[in-house]
């Protein structure tokens, strides 16, 4: 007996093999989707947390009811979280079956900003609640690309003049590029004076403001308003009532007060002292 049954042909078994196979991989997937990609069910928060509160992190994710575990969508939850002001660096991953994991790291704040901005250890600006701006740290400001050089600037001068009559509270840099630095609220007599370097590195002149300013004003820093640094070879001092102290203040002052600079600035009228 002879068997009539069609044949398929050889070209065509390949195909059909493959057919069946990718049919049984939708079949499966299918099956296994549910159990493998299942609801999140969970975010946890790593980090050392001191200005945020984990809950604000969790929000940021936005991991809502019926987000499934591979749906989630990471660099945007980053991103998200990344926008909080605080938050420096953070990165999400996924703990199957069903957790979400965020690492957290803080902003370590260096300074206050100009009026509403904070700047962190990094030399990188940040916006906080104008609430959250620790009040008692140091005052700088700069044109916009030069936060960087501000900060290093400053942290050069709050280290060599930390144990003078002039420890930093504040330092400026204007748009023609002129420096200011205020002395700190907590530098006892010396508080609020302002040092005037001009366009000169301030980092140039902390030799001159260890040296003969403080050896000549010393004795009268109650009565100093501003000390201007833009002399090439000395100092001039305005004060807070508008004329210099009486040659009794002290033997030093009183041969400083005596003497005038050849060069430099022109633009008030007090007295001027060259070393």
């Amino acid at each position: 007996m002879r068997d009539d049954a069609p044949s398929l042909p050889p070209f065509a078994i390949p195909a059909l093999s493959l057919a069946l196979l990718v049919a049984a991989l939708l079949v499966l997937k299918s099956v296994l989707a549910p159990v493998v990609n299942q609801p999140v069910a969970a975010v946890t928060v790593d980090g050392q947390l001191n200005r945020l509160q984990a809950v604000e992190i969790v929000r940021a994710t936005d991991a809502g009811i019926g987000l499934h575990l591979f749906d989630a969508d990471l660099d945007a939850m980053r991103e998200r979280i990344e926008a909080l002001a605080w938050v420096s660096h953070a990165r999400v991953s996924r703990q199957w079956p069903d957790t979400l994991n965020v690492r957290v790291t803080e902003r370590v704040p260096y300074a206050r900003w100009g009026e509403a901005r904070m700047i962190d250890t990094d030399s990188r600006l940040f916006t906080p609640p104008f609430d959250q701006i620790p009040q008692d740290l140091p005052l700088l400001s700069a044109p916009p690309g030069h936060e960087a050089e501000a900060a290093a600037v400053f942290e050069t001068l709050r280290m060599a003049l930390a144990s003078s009559a002039f420890v930093p509270g504040g330092l400026s840099l204007d748009a023609r590029g002129e420096w200011r630095m205020t002395v700190a609220a907590t530098a006892g007599t010396g508080a609020g004076i302002e040092l005037r370097f001009g366009q000169d590195d301030p980092r140039s002149r902390v030799a001159l403001v260890l040296g003969a300013v403080s050896s000549t004003l010393l004795p009268m820093l109650d009565q100093v308003a501003y000390v201007d640094l833009r002399y090439p070879n000395g100092f001039s001092v305005g004060w807070k009532n508008g004329v210099p102290p009486s040659i009794a203040s002290g033997k030093s002052a009183a041969r400083g007060l005596s003497q005038g600079v050849a060069d430099g600035p022109n633009n008030d009228a007090n007295p001027e002292i060259s070393h």
